[in-house]
């Protein structure tokens, strides 16, 4: 069957009411029973329906419309709870495509069964549409029986997710734990743990005869062999097809969790993290191994003209740094594909209204409330207005806070009409049906590299206000403001103080969100956003991206590399240097403008309200914001861009860019060199002859549930060692 890429949006009643009118009272829609229908009487149905169009090639092509059958179809059918009622129209057209209509089917089920909720489609079509007979039948639909609706006779019908696999081919929820699949996604996180625990010195890989390397298990019984480049920072550069493993001259398979295992002792895991480091590894590799079945645009592609959400999706490494880095336990095989953002799947938010004396509410300069809600459900007097991650909602809220839902305290208001995306941070929504509107964060109990990424409403409070405070800080100097440099502000966030659970608890971080200015406004004329991760980026064929982007530009890769750099790190010298303030300028917490050639212009900075620090203490700031401060040793001070940036992202991108020949490291650092010289302070400290080796794993190994505490950035810090300086030389 010819595939069709189809996106969904909400149905806008008054944009939507004239094309919806003409398809619904086309002859080819007579089943539609809305032949003499005005314009007016459609748009009034669907202000009233919940109804979606499908987008092909940027255009609609066609309807969809869910309902709940106890309400609808009362007294005729049996509904169970995860029965969900689907109307489906293809737009009339002079030029069909071939298999259009059947790939619409597919699409709006693959929609509806993404929803771990949905566990059967209820479908009512009139007995003479024989053509949508045979549709549903192709789809695996049940007949049950012919019933009387009040304005036809119908042919009840209904289709169970197992049912749809069946008929369809449609991958199972572990369709992608095959054994190839399986086997290349341990090749690639073995190659990536080695080179990681190299780098932080857990390990020490030893020079062989043959030039190759080798690094022995715990009990000397298992070996590994590999080639690898050592660069500068002490990156190994491990050639994934030389790995091998042996016992004595018998070679086994590579395995991820075998590996943990035989270095265990090196790797200083107690008996209390090991299982759960286990489960995050497992659930590394099964992310990875769906990455892997999936179809997967070229780095080409993506470097030619791929929107925020294409590169967003394609995303296939997580953190850098991290071995395990994709855990989110708690998640069970329906709900991965269904939330991760790999999977690409639109989810619509849940509501709850928090009576006002528990919630906290803050809003910034500019916010509007009345827009912020556009998409909750009308919300009752003396109630404040919460957007829910789905799973939240169903596998914490509806438990833990039963009692408060129980006395009113909460009311659930249902899902919103807004169809999102999840982002790389898992927990981060971007609005599909409003590219303008803001992100939204929420909080989300399941335990990924290290956290469980709940959201604390007394951060919620202040969360604004830290906001405002650095978009003036920003506005007010010149050489920020000047340099195109911009924050996406966190400029409304709201929260639920639960009155029995103990503050500072995960049971207090379980119902809290924010909202987050969008890219898109602030980009100009000729400019497209990608998230900075997609620089490390490499596609199936191991092209990088960040090369692509080079190759199509008009400059030499030095002047595209003193382009990123200006956009990037020229702020975050200034912001250090000027003014004591660090941000976690990791790539997936940074926006990139690229021209239409592919060449950085700017870069937006975002997750700032819980991840900024001022080291400044002569800084003024106001009270409400004094939070931020933080009280960092001097000689650790300088880590917030020697670890931060040079070890956890240039290292990495001077490794790809090397390895594919769009530019050489030495050539890569000489130029980083030049930038940080050329800014107006004195950076002696940014070319000393080594500097501390701060590990992120070593953290996440001695503690995976809460690998460090934010009110303390000193403590969350493990050193090993020294690191030799690329730029000293």
């Amino acid at each position: 069957m010819t595939r069709y890429d189809l996106r969904f949006r909400p149905v806008d009643p008054d944009a939507d009411a004239e094309l919806l009118h003409a398809w619904v009272t086309h002859p080819k829609a007579v089943y539609w029973m809305m032949q003499d229908a005005a314009v007016d009487d459609v748009r009034a149905e669907y202000t009233r329906l919940d109804a979606y169009l499908g987008l092909f090639d940027g255009e609609p092509r066609c309807l969809y419309e869910r309902y709940d059958p106890a309400v609808e179809l009362a007294g005729i059918h049996a509904s169970r709870p995860g029965d969900v009622g689907m109307h489906v129209l293809a737009a009339p057209t002079g030029t069909p495509l071939p298999g259009f209509t059947r790939a619409v089917f597919r699409a709006v089920l693959d929609e509806l069964f993404a929803d771990p909720a949905t566990r059967r489609v209820v479908v009512e079509p009139d007995v003479r549409n024989r053509a949508v007979h045979r549709l549903n039948a192709l789809m695996g639909f049940r007949p049950q029986r012919v019933v009387q609706l009040p304005a036809k006779r119908a042919l009840l019908s209904t289709l169970t997710r197992e049912q749809y696999r069946a008929a369809t081919g449609a991958p199972p929820e572990t369709g992608h734990l095959a054994p190839q699949l399986w086997a290349e996604a341990n090749r690639r996180l073995v190659r990536k743990a080695l080179a990681e625990f190299a780098h932080e010195r857990l390990i020490s890989p030893t020079p062989l005869p043959d030039g190759r390397y080798g690094v022995a298990s715990d009990d000397d019984t298992v070996g590994y062999r590999f080639r690898a480049r050592r660069l500068a920072l002490d990156h190994w550069q491990i050639d994934a097809d030389s790995l091998t493993r042996h016992r004595g001259e018998t070679e086994l398979p590579l395995d991820a969790c075998e590996l943990v295992l035989e270095l265990r002792r090196s790797l200083n895991l107690s008996d209390e993290v090991l299982p759960v480091y286990l489960e995050e590894i497992t659930s590394t590799l099964a992310a990875t191994a769906f990455k892997l079945s999936r179809p997967a645009p070229t780095a080409e592609e993506l470097a030619a003209d791929a929107d925020l959400q294409t590169v967003e999706a394609a995303m296939t490494e997580g953190h850098p740094c991290f071995v395990a880095n994709s855990g989110r336990l708690g998640f069970d095989s329906a709900e991965y594909l269904r939330y991760a953002p790999e999977a690409a799947a639109p989810v619509r938010l849940h509501w709850v209204a928090a009576r006002e004396e528990h919630a906290v509410l803050a809003l910034g300069r500019g916010a509007n409330l009345e827009e912020l809600l556009a998409d909750a459900p009308a919300v009752p007097s003396g109630y404040v207005a919460i957007p829910v991650h789905p799973w939240q909602w169903r596998n914490r809220l509806s438990v833990s806070y039963a009692g408060e839902l129980a006395s009113g305290r909460l009311l659930h208001l249902g899902e919103g009409r807004d169809s999102y995306l999840p982002q790389q941070s898992v927990r981060t929504f971007f609005n599909t049906a409003a590219p303008d509107r803001p992100y939204v964060k929420t909080a989300l109990s399941v335990l990924n590299m290290g956290f469980l990424r709940g959201l604390s409403a007394d951060y919620m409070a202040t969360t604004p206000a830290v906001n405002d405070w650095l978009a003036d800080l920003v506005a007010a100097d010149p050489v920020l403001s000047g340099s195109g440099f911009s924050i996406l502000r966190e400029h409304a966030a709201v929260g639920y103080r639960h009155p029995h659970y103990p503050a500072g608890t995960a049971q207090q971080k379980m119902l809290a969100a924010l909202w987050r200015e969008s890219p898109f406004p602030k980009l100009r004329e000729g400019e497209r956003a990608a998230t900075m991760a997609s620089l490390l980026h490499l596609d199936r064929e191991g092209n990088s991206l960040a090369a692509a982007l080079i190759a199509r530009s008009d400059v030499s890769p030095e002047a595209w590399l003193r382009a990123y750099l200006d956009a990037y790190l020229s702020p975050i010298l200034r912001c250090y240097y000027a003014y004591g303030l660090v941000f976690m300028p990791h790539g997936e917490n940074v926006i990139l403008a690229l021209d239409e050639k592919g060449v950085p212009t700017r870069a937006f900075f975002k997750d700032l309200a819980e991840e900024i620090a001022v080291l400044d203490p002569e800084l003024p700031l106001p009270d409400e914001i004094s939070r931020v401060r933080a009280e960092v040793p001097e000689q650790q001070r300088i880590l917030s861009i020697v670890t931060d940036v040079f070890d956890c992202f240039f290292r990495f991108l001077a490794a790809t860019l090397d390895a594919c020949g769009a530019l050489g490291e030495k050539r890569f650092w000489a130029v980083v060199a030049e930038q940080v010289r050329a800014h107006e302070a004195d950076t002696s400290a940014l070319f000393a002859e080594r500097f501390p080796l701060s590990c992120l794993n070593r953290l996440q190994l001695r503690n995976n549930r809460q690998m460090v505490d934010l009110t303390d950035p000193a403590g969350a810090i493990s050193l090993a060692g020294t690191l030799g300086n690329p730029l000293y030389h």
